[in-house]
């Protein structure tokens, strides 16, 4: 039986296969296209609630790569307000320091500037990290985003 020539005289499934390189204006738009999609990613949310949730959720994510301290544990991270609270609770002994000591060291547990949590809220949305005795009561608390803006001078 004769095999059937394609036209050319070249056979059918001899034929080595070229592979196509990708056009360069199509690689451009998709690098593009994936520009945009990251940029607006960061961008803060409209809606005040849903960046405080993501805010709240990015924050736990935090804390648990930075942990707080020997001693010291997260004990909520919960949305009040146009601000997510943090609630710390304090190493043994810790609660009898003086105030400016118990302020410093909750400075110290605020979220770095460059963290994603920040990107997500407005810029009247805050952080506030706050340090509860071990009977629960609010000893002290700190504005995040107050630290971010210099320190507040009193009569200013």
């Amino acid at each position: 039986m004769a095999k059937a020539m394609a036209p050319g005289g070249v056979w059918p499934f001899n034929v080595p296969m070229r592979r196509r390189r990708p056009q360069p204006l199509l690689v451009l738009a998709f690098v593009m296209l994936m520009g945009v999609l990251m940029y607006v990613q960061k961008l803060p949310t409209r809606e005040p609630v849903l960046g405080l949730k993501m805010a709240s959720g990015r924050l736990s994510v935090y804390y648990t790569e930075h942990p707080p301290g020997p001693g010291w544990s997260v004990r909520s991270i919960a949305i009040q307000d146009r601000a997510v609270w943090v609630d710390f609770g304090f190493p043994p002994g810790f609660s009898r320091q003086s105030a400016g000591t118990i302020q410093q060291a909750l400075r110290a547990r605020c979220p770095i500037i460059t963290d994603a949590a920040w990107s997500v809220l407005l810029k009247t949305q805050d952080i506030e990290v706050r340090g509860l005795a071990p009977d629960g009561k609010v000893i002290a608390a700190i504005s995040c985003r107050a630290l971010q803006n210099g320190p507040i001078m009193p009569g200013k």
